[in-house]
């Protein structure tokens, strides 16, 4: 229809879409040439998308169109647009309304994950988070859709979306009495599993040797899960593992039904196959407990020198073994290791892969996809100043540290040291501290809880992070679905729901996804020129933040003033921000000093470039949180 004119300030029109059939997301309407018509008119919006699914027990789920869906439409400029729900009894029809453009070419769904520019638009699965009583509800913030238009000037008679993920749906049954936290499907196929694609070309931005996602709610040991995927012709070599809330892993072997590759829009289901046959009914991790027997692994034939021979991780002994050999001086530098089990960790304590500057861990490790559970505990000393399943990382030469899912609870206690220290000292699930710029983590999970305590003000930089504490490293692909409790004192403190602080300003942190809570508790700093700072993804970081995204809320309450932001806490004066996005605006900390609150930066230094960021939560002026009056730098297109 025409621009319709005697509207003032905007203009309205009417758009037909039309959804792609989707087999068993979305049962095919033969009425209508096996696409179902969802007839729009277009008003402005900006609510965060969402679209209600449910499952008809024959076909699979069925999509329906629910209030403030939105799609971007992408033009001459862009514009959001909204519905207020289905207009027709089945759900397939809706109305959306949004301001008219010049020269539609293309649509993305949803809203709330498209970018300022079409082509800057891309799909990215990773952090899931499955209600078990609601198991496809989260589908709708990956139900990925996009379209292209034929319009001429501003006129649109018709879109059809295409969909963008297929589904794999899992019914696994856990020993009695043992409820599901975490599900990882892993694959050994050199191809990996495709988790971030663009939008244009439907090009790889990267794979991964893993997928995890968070289960919430489970009661019964028998539970369903859908898990959205990127299209894939991976098929073989696939693995799923189910972490329980006793903190044992179960593992099978996955196959599925159907042809492949995997398409958009239809959902495979799985047939689940106990690893190695066992008795009981699946495979389960090897344990590390106070009595594990340290075992050294295979050496022979130059196993280790290269990433095609590495030396084979395949117990707990030979987890112990390496622990043993870094502690006693053995660096590994330019070695590589590769896990191939899943392992619990139930000792009382926990002696991280490298423990100080002195003994640090500087190889190469690939987790493999696979899962380390149990508790990780322990508490600071004179031989164990920073903590995770890594301790301390730094390297002459490069190191990369990838395709781990850290699945355990993790208990740290700074102690109460004496006297002052201008030291850092970090915490994270996979790394405590990786002070080198030669380092990349790629595709690391930490889906545990962390407890994180004590200390003395005056005493150390402390740095808590979901993935690592503190780092002057390369992240990539990383996600945090846990949840951290901090309550600590130093002479300053930074939490981010990723890393707490990188403080390189020549490496990124690249397409992480937060999803975990981080919740402060009276947390104190005794430098002047220091403050508490907390972010969705970072506490501080000084470089590049690209394409990352937090949806997990920060609250409690700090003794010392705090930054508080989406994204991060701080953005240095180098700081270049790009494409990232904050979809909360559960951000609520109180203070006995002050609270600076941004729903993308809580305090940005003056220089700080920040651009085609977090058009989804919030008006302009509550973005950054010391600058009301902050404006978006314009694009550097050098920096797509």
């Amino acid at each position: 229809m025409k621009i319709n004119n005697v509207i003032p300030f905007f203009a309205v029109f009417l758009l037909i879409l039309m959804g792609c059939t989707q087999d068993e997301v979305i049962k095919e309407d033969t009425s209508v040439g096996g696409k179902e018509k969802i007839s729009v008119t277009v008003t402005q919006g900006g609510a965060i998308t969402r679209i209600s699914h449910e499952d008809d027990g024959a076909d699979g789920l069925i999509l329906k169109w629910t209030a403030n869906d939105a799609f971007k439409l992408y033009g001459t400029t862009t514009e959001v647009f909204t519905t207020t729900g289905p207009t027709d009894s089945d759900g397939k029809i809706a109305t959306f309304t949004g301001n008219a453009i010049e020269d539609a070419q293309y649509a993305f769904f949803p809203a709330s994950k498209a970018e300022k520019r079409w082509e800057d638009c891309h799909f990215n699965v990773i952090g899931q988070v499955i209600d078990a009583n609601a198991p496809f509800a989260h589908l709708s913030g990956y139900n990925f859709m996009t379209a292209q238009t034929t319009a001429s000037g501003t006129e649109i008679s018709e879109i059809s979306f295409k969909h963008k993920i297929a589904v794999l749906k899992f019914e696994v049954t856990l020993p009695d009495g043992i409820v599901p936290k975490y599900i990882t499907l892993s694959t050994q196929d050199d191809a990996g599993i495709a988790i971030s694609q663009k939008a244009s070309d439907e090009s790889n931005v990267t794979t991964s040797k893993q997928l995890t996602a968070a289960i919430s709610g489970a009661s019964s040991e028998n539970f369903t899960a859908y898990m959205a995927i990127l299209p894939s012709a991976l098929k073989e070599k696939l693995a799923l593992a189910v972490t329980g809330d006793d903190g044992m892993v179960y593992s099978y072997t996955v196959s599925f039904n159907g042809d492949f590759p995997y398409e958009a829009g239809k959902v495979y289901n799985s047939e689940l196959t106990f690893i190695n046959g066992a008795a009981d009914g699946y495979g389960t991790a090897d344990i590390f407990d106070n009595d594990v027997m340290s075992e050294a692994w295979d050496q022979s034939d130059n196993k280790g020198s290269t990433k095609d021979t590495p030396y084979l991780i395949e117990s707990a002994g030979h987890l112990k073994y390496l622990i043993e050999q870094v502690k006693a001086g053995e660096a590994y530098l330019d070695k590589f290791f590769k896990l191939t089990t899943d392992i619990k960790v139930t000792a009382d304590t926990w002696m991280s892969i490298g423990i100080s500057y002195a003994k640090p861990f500087s190889g190469n490790f690939d987790g493999g996809g696979h899962t380390i559970s149990g508790e990780l505990k322990g508490s600071f000393s004179d031989d164990l100043e920073n903590f995770g399943f890594f301790g301390y990382l730094t390297t002459t030469s490069s190191m990369l540290i990838e395709n781990i899912h850290i699945a355990t609870n993790v208990t740290w206690s700074f102690a109460s040291p004496e006297g002052t220290s201008i030291s850092s000292f970090g915490v994270g699930g996979v790394i405590g501290s990786g002070p080198t710029q030669k380092i990349t983590v790629h595709n690391c999970t930490m889906s545990g809880e962390m407890q994180i305590s004590n200390g003395s003000l005056g005493y150390g930089l402390m740095y808590i992070g979901g993935v690592c504490g503190y780092t002057t490293g390369t992240f990539k692909n990383c996600s945090a679905i846990g949840n951290a409790n901090v309550g600590c004192k130093g002479l300053s403190i930074a939490i981010g729901g990723i890393v707490g602080g990188n403080r390189s300003i020549a490496n990124e942190t690249k397409h992480c996804i937060n999803t975990s809570s981080i919740i402060i508790s009276n947390t104190e700093h005794s430098h002047t020129n220091e403050i508490i700072s907390v972010g969705g993804i970072g506490g501080y970081i000084a470089g590049k933040v690209l394409g990352c995204c937090n949806q997990g809320s920060i609250t409690g309450h700090s003794l010392s003033s705090a930054d508080v932001g989406g994204i991060t806490g701080i953005a240095s004066s180098w700081g270049n921000y790009h494409l990232n996005r904050n979809l909360t605006t559960d951000l609520n900390v109180t203070s006995k000093g002050t609270v600076r609150l941004g729903y993308l930066i809580g305090r940005s230094y003056d220089t700080a470039t920040v651009y085609s960021c977090n058009e989804s939560v919030g008006e302009q002026s509550q973005w950054i949180g010391n600058d009301p009056a902050w404006a978006p730098t314009t694009d550097d297109e050098s920096a797509h």
